[in-house]
C-alpha cells in the first residue's frame, strides 16, 4: 500500500472561509481523498462533503481508490453492459465499467441505477470487496451483513446498526482514509494459501487436497485436507491472528471412472396378461448422459436391450425379458355321455374337456359338466389366466324321452 501524507494548511482553509464548516476529521478526509484522486474537486465545499453519494459517483471514487491505493487491476476482458447509463457522461460511463471490471459494483445486474443514492449497506459491501474480495459473502443472510461487520471489526466503519441509512460523501472519504491507515499500521490483509493434491494424474481412486503454503499464521481453518471421491470443487476457509478471513478453492477433475453404469428394470406387470407390458429403466447407479430409451412397450413376448453411458463415457446395458403376455383365445371341447350312437331316454351329461390351457369356468357354478334332461343346448363360458375369454356350446338332439 502507498502511504499518503496529507498536509492541509489551516491558513488556506481560513482564507477559503470554511474552517468551521467541517470538523477536523472531515477536513483531513477531504485532504486525503483529494491527494489520492478519490475526489477531483479543488475545494472542500465543491467536494460536497455533507451531500448524499450516488452510485455513479461511488463508481468513480471506488475505482480510483481501488487502483491508486489498493493497486487492484481491473479485468478489462470482462464485458459490463448496463441498460440505463446512456445518459451519463463518457467519464462516468468509463468509471462505471471500471468498477464492474474490478468486481466492486454491477455484479450480476443489467441495470446500474447510476443516480440511486447509496446506502451504508451498499457502500460497505463495495469497500469490503475492494479490501478483502468476496470472502465476506459466505455466511450472510443479507448480502451486506458480514461485509459491514468486518469493516466495524477493523475500526473502519463505526455505525452499522442502520444499513439503510443514506451515505454521506464526507464519511465515505473518511472510511477510505481509515482503511488506508489500517492497512499501513495494522493487519487487515487477507491471508492466502495454496492447495496441493495427492495426485494430478488420472486415477480411479480418491484424491486428497491439502491446504499448504500459507502466507501467515492462521488460527482457524475449516479443514486442512479434503478427500475427493469424485470430481468437483471444495472451498477451504481460514482466519489469521487479526481475524482476517481468507479462502482458496480446490478443484479435482482427474478422477477417472472405469466402472460400468448399472440400472434395473421395472415391469408394468409380471402377472399373466392379455395387454401390452411396459418396461421402464430405473434404479440407475449414477448419472447417465445417454440412454437409447427409458421405456419400451412389449406387444408380445420377447427381449429388449436398454443401453446407456455415464459421465465418464462408460457404457452399460440390461436386457428386459417378457414372457407373460398371452393374447391367444383359449379353447375346450365337449364330451357327451352317453354318446349319440343310439337314441336314449335317460339323462345325458355334457363335460367340458380337452382344455388348450388352464381355464376357469365362469358360469354353471364353475362346474365343468352339465346334465341334460332333454334335447337342447348349453354354453360353457370360460377365461384363462391372462384374461382371454371364450365359450363352447354343448348340444343334445338324440334324447327320445321317457
Amino acid at each position: 500500500m502507498r502511504k499518503y501524507l496529507v498536509w492541509i494548511s489551516l491558513s488556506l482553509i481560513v482564507s477559503m472561509g470554511v474552517l468551521f464548516a467541517y470538523d477536523q476529521e472531515l477536513v483531513e478526509a477531504y485532504g486525503y481523498a483529494y491527494t489520492v484522486g478519490i475526489t477531483t474537486m479543488p475545494t472542500i465545499d465543491q467536494a460536497d462533503m455533507n451531500g448524499n453519494l450516488i452510485r455513479s459517483h461511488m463508481a468513480k471514487m471506488m475505482s480510483n481508490y481501488a487502483t491508486e491505493v489498493l493497486n487492484l487491476i481491473p479485468n478489462t476482458g470482462k464485458v459490463c453492459n448496463f441498460d440505463d447509463i446512456n445518459g451519463e457522461t463518457e467519464e462516468l460511463k468509463w468509471f462505471i465499467t471500471k468498477a464492474c471490471q474490478l468486481g466492486l459494483m454491477g455484479v450480476g445486474i443489467s441495470s446500474f441505477n447510476p443516480n440511486g443514492i447509496v446506502t451504508r449497506a451498499e457502500f460497505g459491501t463495495v469497500l469490503s470487496r475492494a479490501l478483502w474480495g468476496n470472502i465476506h459473502n459466505i455466511t450472510s443472510a443479507q448480502y451486506y451483513t458480514e461485509h459491514l461487520k468486518a469493516l466495524k471489526d477493523a475500526g473502519i466503519m463505526n455505525m452499522i446498526s442502520n444499513p439503510n441509512q443514506l451515505e454521506i460523501r464526507g464519511y465515505v472519504m473518511l472510511m477510505m482514509q481509515r482503511a488506508d491507515e489500517m492497512m499501513q499500521t495494522g493487519d487487515i490483509s487477507m491471508p492466502t494459501a495454496q492447495v496441493i493434491y495427492s495426485t494430478t494424474w488420472s486415477t480411479t481412486g480418491n484424491v486428497t487436497a491439502t491446504l499448504t503454503g500459507r502466507n501467515k499464521i492462521i488460527t482457524w481453518v475449516n479443514t486442512y485436507a479434503h478427500v475427493f471421491t469424485e470430481n468437483g470443487s471444495f472451498i477451504f476457509y481460514f482466519q489469521d491472528l487479526s481475524g482476517n478471513l481468507g479462502s482458496v478453492t480446490a478443484t479435482v477433475n482427474n478422477i477417472v471412472d472405469w466402472s460400468k453404469p448399472t440400472a434395473i428394470i421395472k415391469y408394468s406387470t409380471t402377472w399373466a396378461t392379455n395387454s401390452d407390458v411396459i418396461v421402464t429403466l430405473t434404479g440407475r447407479s449414477e448419472t447417465l448422459t445417454w440412454v437409447n430409451t427409458y421405456t419400451h412397450t412389449f406387444t408380445w413376448n420377447g427381449n429388449f436391450t436398454f443401453t446407456f453411458s455415464d459421465l465418464a463415457g462408460n457404457t452399460g446395458s440390461i436386457i428386459a425379458t417378457v414372457n407373460n403376455i398371452d393374447k391367444t383365445i383359449p379353447t375346450a371341447n365337449v364330451l357327451l355321455s352317453p354318446l349319440s350312437w343310439a337314441y336314449i331316454s335317460w339323462n345325458i351329461v355334457a363335460t367340458l374337456t380337452w382344455y388348450s390351457e388352464n381355464l376357469i369356468i365362469t358360469n354353471n357354478g364353475g362346474l365343468n359338466n352339465y346334465t341334460f334332461t332333454g334335447n337342447g343346448s348349453f354354453i360353457f363360458n370360460f377365461i384363462d389366466a391372462a384374461g382371454n375369454t371364450w365359450s363352447t356350446t354343448a348340444t343334445v338332439t338324440y334324447w327320445t324321452g321317457a
